[in-house]
C-alpha cells in the first residue's frame, strides 16, 4: 500500500499546454475509435483513479475535451492517468507542438498567420527540369511529386505528406527508375513564407521548403534535403539535393 502511494505521488502533477493537448488528444481517439460517449469515458476515467462520478464531474471533463477551459492540474491528472495506458501519440502533433512552443507561437502574436482554407487538400508538384550544363532555353517543369495538406484543429499548423515520383526530375521519366520517396511533417505559416518541414519516412533525412502562396491556391517555392547514403553521392557533389517547386491544388478548388 505504502509502495503504490509513493508512486502516485511521484506521478506528474503538473502540465502545459502541450501535455494537454497530448492527453486530449489521446482521450478523443480513444473516443473515437472506440465509439463512445463523454459520460462513458467519465465513468472509465474514474474507475482508473477509483473515483465516484462527482469527483470528475461531467461538465468539466466536457470543457476540457472542447479546450474551451484551462482545467485545474488535479482533473488533468485524472485523465492522464487513464490516458497513459493508451497508444503513443501522433508523432505530427508532437512535432508540429514542438515547433509552435519553441517559437512562443500564440493567439496574440499577429505576425504568425492562420492557413487560409486553400491551403488545405491534395497539390501536384512540378519541378524545375534538372539540366546539366549551360540552360540555353526557358524554364521546363516537370511533373515531380504529391504533396496533401491536413488541417489539424485549433492548431496554427497543418499535417502534410508528400510522395516524390521524379526524383531526378527528368523531362521524360525513366521506367527503370521507379523509387518513390515518401515524407511526413507539418506545414505553418511564419512571418514571410510558408515552411514545410518534413522528414523522409524511410532515412529520417530532414526536407524542408520555403513556399509562398500565389494566384490563389498555388504554392511556389524551394525544396531543400541532405544528401544520405542511398544518393550514392560523388565526392566533389553537394551535400544537400534543392530544387525549385510549384505546387498546384487538385480538382475544383485548383480550377481558376
Amino acid at each position: 500500500m505504502a509502495g503504490a502511494q509513493a508512486a502516485i505521488e511521484a506521478e506528474q502533477t503538473r502540465f502545459d499546454q502541450a501535455d494537454r493537448n497530448r492527453i486530449r488528444r489521446c482521450l478523443l481517439r480513444y473516443m473515437e475509435e472506440n465509439r463512445i460517449g463523454v459520460p462513458t469515458l467519465q465513468k472509465l476515467i474514474a474507475e482508473a483513479n477509483d473515483l465516484t462520478l462527482d469527483r470528475l464531474p461531467l461538465k468539466t471533463l466536457q470543457r476540457f475535451l472542447a479546450d474551451t477551459h484551462r482545467s485545474n492540474d488535479i482533473m488533468v491528472r485524472f485523465c492522464h492517468r487513464f490516458a497513459a495506458g493508451l497508444a503513443d501519440d501522433n508523432p505530427l502533433d508532437s512535432f508540429g507542438e514542438a515547433l509552435i512552443a519553441f517559437w512562443g507561437v500564440n493567439a496574440g502574436n499577429a505576425e504568425w498567420q492562420a492557413l487560409a482554407p486553400d491551403m488545405f487538400g491534395a497539390f501536384e508538384g512540378r519541378a524545375e527540369e534538372a539540366i546539366t550544363g549551360l540552360r540555353m532555353e526557358q524554364t521546363s517543369w516537370v511533373p515531380f511529386s504529391a504533396l496533401t495538406v491536413e488541417p489539424v484543429p485549433a492548431q496554427p499548423y497543418a499535417r502534410a505528406a508528400e510522395t516524390i515520383t521524379n526524383w531526378n526530375r527528368a523531362k521524360t521519366a525513366d521506367p527503370e527508375n521507379r523509387v518513390r520517396r515518401s515524407y511526413e511533417g507539418v506545414l505553418l505559416h511564419p512571418p514571410g513564407a510558408l515552411l514545410l518541414a518534413l522528414r523522409n519516412s524511410l532515412t529520417g533525412a530532414p526536407r524542408l521548403y520555403w513556399l509562398d502562396a500565389f494566384d490563389g491556391p498555388r504554392l511556389t517555392g524551394y525544396g531543400h534535403e541532405s544528401a544520405t547514403p542511398i544518393e550514392d553521392r560523388q565526392v566533389s557533389a553537394a551535400a544537400f539535393n534543392a530544387a525549385r517547386v510549384i505546387f498546384d491544388r487538385v480538382g475544383p478548388e485548383g480550377d481558376r
